[in-house]
C-alpha cells in the first residue's frame, strides 16, 4: 500500500510539472515574465503607457504634454497604399524633434497595391524628417487577396524597405491576421502585436515579439482623442532593439 501511495505520488508530480510546462508564455502589461492563466478582457490602466502610435485622426497633438505624461516613443503614420500621404505626418515629427521622445514612422500596407510602388511612396514622405526607430509596416486588411499574394508583396516591400533605408522594418498586425496571412515565414523580422486585453498571450510559432499595442482607447494628456497605446517587450531592451535612424 506504502509504494502505491508513493508511485500515485510521483506521478502526480510529474503531471504538474508536464502542466506548468506547456502552459502558454504571458506578457504582463509591466514587461516581465509571467505563466498566468488568463484572465478577463478588460483594459489596462494608462499609467502603464511608454508609447503611442498615431495618425491624422488624432488631430492637434501637444507632444509636450505628452512627454511629460511618461511617454516615451511614438511611432507617427506616413502613408497608405501608393498614393495616400498622411497630412498630419510631417506637422507631428516636427513638434516632436522637440522632445525627448523617440520616433518612428509607418505605412499602412494595401494587399491589393504594388509593393515596390507603396514602398517608394513612404521613402518619399520620410525623406525630409529625421526618425530614430525602424519602419513599421501594419499589414492588417487581405482586400481579397490571398496568404500568399499577400506574403510575397509584403517580402517584396520588406526588402526594398530595407536595402533603401538601411533599417529593417517591424511588422505590426492582430493574432488573427498574423496566423491566416503572414505566419511564421517572417519571424526574421521583428513583430508588433495587437492584443486587447489585460496580459499578451502569443500566437502559436511566433517569434520576435518586441512591441505590443495593449489598447485603442488610450486617453493621455496632450491627445483629446482616443489614442492607440503600446508597450515594448521587456522595456527599455525591446526599445533599444528598433533604434534605427534615417
Amino acid at each position: 500500500m506504502t509504494m502505491s501511495i508513493r508511485i500515485l505520488q510521483g506521478l502526480g508530480v510529474l503531471a504538474l510539472l508536464l502542466f506548468l510546462l506547456n502552459r502558454p508564455t504571458i506578457f504582463s502589461p509591466l514587461g516581465t515574465y509571467s505563466t498566468v492563466t488568463p484572465v478577463e478582457n478588460k483594459a489596462v490602466g494608462t499609467d502603464k503607457i511608454l508609447g503611442v502610435d498615431v495618425s491624422h485622426q488624432q488631430g492637434e497633438i501637444d507632444w509636450q504634454q505628452v512627454a511629460k505624461a511618461g511617454v516615451s516613443f511614438a511611432y507617427l503614420k506616413a502613408t497608405d497604399g501608393i498614393t495616400y500621404q498622411d497630412p498630419a505626418f510631417l506637422t507631428y515629427a516636427a513638434s516632436i524633434a522637440r522632445t525627448t521622445m523617440l520616433v518612428g514612422a509607418y505605412h499602412f500596407f494595401e494587399a491589393e497595391d504594388d509593393p515596390i510602388a507603396q514602398a517608394e511612396n513612404f521613402i518619399k514622405h520620410v525623406k525630409s524628417v529625421n526618425m530614430s526607430l525602424t519602419p513599421m509596416v501594419d499589414v492588417e486588411v487581405t482586400k481579397g487577396q490571398t496568404p500568399q499574394t499577400i506574403a510575397s508583396r509584403l517580402q517584396v516591400f520588406l526588402q526594398y524597405i530595407n536595402a533603401s533605408l538601411g533599417c529593417k522594418p517591424i511588422i505590426y498586425s492582430s493574432r488573427n491576421f498574423w496566423s491566416a496571412d503572414i505566419g511564421p515565414a517572417f519571424n526574421s523580422y521583428s513583430f508588433w502585436l495587437a492584443e486587447y486585453n489585460p496580459e499578451l498571450i502569443l500566437p502559436k510559432d511566433i517569434k520576435n515579439v518586441v512591441m505590443w499595442q495593449y489598447s485603442d482607447k488610450g486617453q493621455i494628456a496632450g491627445v483629446s482623442q482616443a489614442v492607440d497605446l503600446d508597450k515594448a517587450i521587456n522595456a527599455p531592451q525591446g526599445l533599444e532593439l528598433l533604434k534605427c535612424k534615417y
